[in-house]
């Protein structure tokens, strides 16, 4: 597994999504309220659609397609179309640099 870096925490707004990519993997940051930072696929497992490109809605994602929902948390969907949950990884913060594990 890498830990990569791959943003720092005062470039990311709370609420806000940010994409960036691990070795050619797309990844949707996403920073709550409350400042925890969450890592899912970028990629909507409905349509071939960024996820950071939608909305951040307390714990959930949610496509600008189409409307589907994932749990930023899990990456179960919280809200259809979309039937397939997204890929996570597990995010840690070091001197406040994002680092993401890619497997």
């Amino acid at each position: 597994m890498a830990k990569c870096p791959v943003a720092q925490v005062v470039d990311l707004d709370a609420t806000a999504l940010k994409r960036v990519e691990v070795d050619g993997v797309p990844i949707c940051l996403a920073r709550l309220a409350d400042g925890e930072v969450f890592a899912i696929s970028d990629i909507c497992s409905h349509e071939d659609i960024e996820l950071s490109d939608g909305e951040l809605d307390g714990d959930d994602v949610e496509c600008p397609a189409h409307g589907s929902r994932f749990n930023v948390r899990t990456g179960e969907v919280s809200g259809l179309p979309a039937d397939e949950p997204v890929d996570t990884y597990r995010v840690t913060i070091e001197d406040g640099q994002i680092f993401v594990d890619i497997p």
